[in-house]
């Protein structure tokens, strides 16, 4: 047989033999065009068939939990017959496997090709399910592999990987793709850094590694995704986009940006607005902030900071300070809740000077929209807040220097960019309510400067945390009804505006909650408000609950950010298992935001250890870290980040302390030039990983 030629990783999988229209378009259906795209789609789990049971020890009880049942046996085979079932007429292939310890029956369904390929005598080494048929202990649609006939027969393997079943193709055949694949490939060049390739495989070694794992490989590493072949190819994705993360930034600080003036007595002007001294944590971020609108390079800084850390200030602090010498700021809200809140308190910052600020509000009346939209074309609106409405073509700035976002993981890479176009190239800063984990941060905003608020503002009450069963629901119900004796006010949250919303699950929904509530509070004023609400109706009845004429306010999610009521001293979260740990120490923070000892208290019938977590700390980045390991990244933020790049074998929960190296070796790399080979390399990985917009 003619040996085939070589074949570099970006060579088409429609060169591999055996490949039809149908199967070819069920890859490309899957994200796999090349070679490339065949081999780095690993297995989703490996048999470790090296652990031979003798077929006289087999009982379904005593087989480990981990085991599902799945066992492997080698034998010889005594019997080999074929016959049709009665109802459905199907061909079955029954054999008799022995092996001096006991005999198992191998039953096989709808394969008659058995028949002929299989033959009494060959040595058969079978793996499958165990489960109890009319004859005893059988295995069902075993999988096998003749073996030679001495007892010194060389395994075929122990670890087999398989493959998840792409349309028309199933993970067997794939299987035999990957391996013409593996054999005719073909990488000369070796791109990684030496910090980072010592003492791993080189790159087609791993994916033989992995594809075709040798006896000796550890089977808890395998299933871990840990092994040496792993690490290689985690690090060559994680190279690649800490390389383009790098380049990126290093882009950005070429941009010259505009200069922002300051003075003692601009400085003294931005302190008649503080009612109180800010924390050291924030004149640290502030001050970072100022060296980069004085710099005359592109501010692009993240502001990372745990729930009442104070963000708010800082960012209005840094407004500000471009509203203040000509320029205008904007803030963007991913709700309009949470733009008015932030307008609400600017207002009262800003004293004399918030007649130049502007609310701008995708549900505004025509007209009030019009006059919005002028103020901010002639300059007169010098802070500018809004929604998404401040994308709308018909928004024109005149003279945007400084845009601010909140809850910077909620919009699109797209949206960001599309508001950037409007004022040339003004700064940039973005801050996350949510505290992210170093690693996740690295990744996501890799491009952006860090600050980071680690201290609360003094005067902040620890806030009182438990976790209650639902039969002892009526706990919580107590500590309302005790702290609205006291004068103060209660949130209620619940996780489903109505019944369909979670499909067969059963949960008590908005309205069986707000009849609950009725019930437990007949002569309570409450207000219920839900992302349905018109938004005129959620203003009217958020402003009943923030004047203090309404004393509880049951709703969902709407209020995770940007609801400031320091009467409210106890919250109650039902179905507390519905929510990620991040987003309830969101919820969290609506309460201890005044003089007053605060209450958070969940009621949940399960996931009651990972819970537990919200009663054990207030640390919103040990929770977020907590979070981001049971969830993932992808959960964490939500699945449609837009930020988030598409690793393959890269895991950045896993991975973090890696990635932390490859950001390192990047920027040693560019330090020196980057050789041809990698130039190449990260030109070809860009797409993959989302990093189109790097040069």
């Amino acid at each position: 047989m003619t040996s085939l030629a070589p074949l570099p990783l970006s060579t088409k999988v429609t060169v591999l033999r055996g490949l039809g229209p149908a199967r070819a378009a069920a890859l490309q259906e899957a994200g796999i065009d090349t070679l490339r795209d065949l081999l780095w789609s690993l297995p989703y789990r490996y048999v470790d068939r090296g652990s031979l049971r003798p077929l006289g020890s087999l009982e379904l009880r005593g087989l480990e939990p981990a085991d599902q049942g799945i066992v492997t046996v080698l034998g010889t085979l005594r019997d080999l017959r074929q016959s049709t079932t009665r109802v459905q007429r199907m061909a079955l292939t029954e054999a008799l496997l022995e092996d001096g310890t006991g005999t198992l029956r191998l039953i096989w369904f709808n394969q008659p090709y058995l028949a002929r390929a299989l033959k009494v005598g060959d040595r058969l080494l079978a793996f499958g399910t165990l489960a109890v048929g009319r004859h005893g202990l059988e295995l069902r649609g075993p999988q096998f592999e003749v073996m030679g006939r001495g007892e010194d027969a060389a395994w075929v393997r122990r670890f087999l990987p398989l493959y998840r079943k792409l349309g028309p193709l199933p993970g067997r055949v794939r299987q035999k793709l990957v391996q013409e694949a593996l054999a005719r490939v073909h990488v000369a060049d070796e791109w990684l850094p030496l910090e980072l390739s010592r003492d791993l495989p080189d790159g087609p070694t791993a994916l033989r590694l992995l594809h075709d794992p040798p006896d000796d490989s550890d089977p808890a590493l395998l299933e871990r995704g840990e092994s040496p072949a792993h690490q290689r190819l985690a690090a060559e994705e994680l190279f690649a986009f800490s390389l383009g993360v790098a380049l990126r930034r290093a882009g950005r600080l070429k941009r010259r940006g505009l200069v922002v003036p300051t003075s003692p007595e601009l400085r003294e002007q931005l302190r008649s607005y503080l009612p109180f001294h800010l924390t050291g944590a924030q004149r640290r971020a502030f001050k970072d902030i100022v060296d980069d609108l004085t710099s005359g390079r592109v501010m692009n800084r993240l502001l990372q900071g745990d729930v009442g850390s104070g963000k708010t200030l800082v960012a209005l602090l840094s407004l500000a300070m471009v509203a203040e010498t000509g320029g205008q700021g904007a803030l963007l809200a991913p709700t309009e809740v949470l733009a008015r809140q932030h307008a609400a308190s600017f207002r009262r910052y800003l004293g004399d000077r918030a007649e130049s600020l502007q609310l701008l509000l995708g549900g505004m009346r025509a007209a009030e929209k019009r006059a919005a939209l002028a103020r901010i074309a002639s300059g007169e609106a010098r802070y500018v807040v809004g929604t998404h409405a401040l994308f709308q073509e018909a928004v024109a700035f005149h003279n945007l220097q400084l845009v601010v976002v909140d809850e910077q993981h909620r919009f699109g890479v797209k949206q960001r960019e599309a508001l950037k176009e409007k004022g040339g190239d003004p700064h940039w800063l973005v801050m996350s309510a949510t505290p992210i984990p170093r690693s996740l941060a690295l990744a996501v905003f890799g491009d952006l400067d860090q600050s980071v608020l680690d201290e609360l503002p003094p005067g902040r009450q620890p806030i009182t945390t438990k976790l209650h069963k639902p039969e002892f629901a009526e706990r919580a119900w107590e500590q309302v009804r005790r702290e609205l004796a006291e004068g103060r006010q209660a949130f209620v949250v619940s996780p489903s505006i109505d019944p369909s919303d979670e499909g067969k699950v059963q949960l008590r929904d908005i309205q069986a909650m707000e009849a609950l509530l009725r019930g437990i509070f007949p002569e309570v004023p409450l207000e219920v408000v839900h992302g349905r609400l018109k938004p005129d109706e959620m203003g009217a009845r958020m402003g009943r609950f923030v004047s203090g004429e309404a004393k509880i306010l049951l709703a969902t999610t709407v209020i995770e950010v940007g609801v400031d009521v320091p009467n409210a001293t106890v919250m109650v979260v039902d179905h507390a298992e519905r929510f990620g740990l991040s987003q309830l120490h969101q919820l969290r923070g609506r309460v201890g935001r005044g003089a007053h000892r605060s209450h958070f208290l969940m009621i949940s019938g399960s996931e009651t250890e990972r819970l537990q977590t919200l009663v054990e700390t207030q640390d919103g980045f040990r929770i977020a870290q907590r979070d981001l390991e049971l969830r993932g990244p992808g959960e964490f933020f939500g699945v449609r980040q837009a930020g988030l790049p598409q690793f393959q074998v890269a895991d950045l929960v896993r991975d973090r302390r890696l990635l932390a190296r490859c950001r390192e070796a990047a920027e040693k790399a560019l330090a020196r030039g980057l050789s041809e080979a990698q130039a190449q390399w990260l030109k070809r990985e860009q797409a993959r990983l989302r990093l189109a917009d790097v040069s």
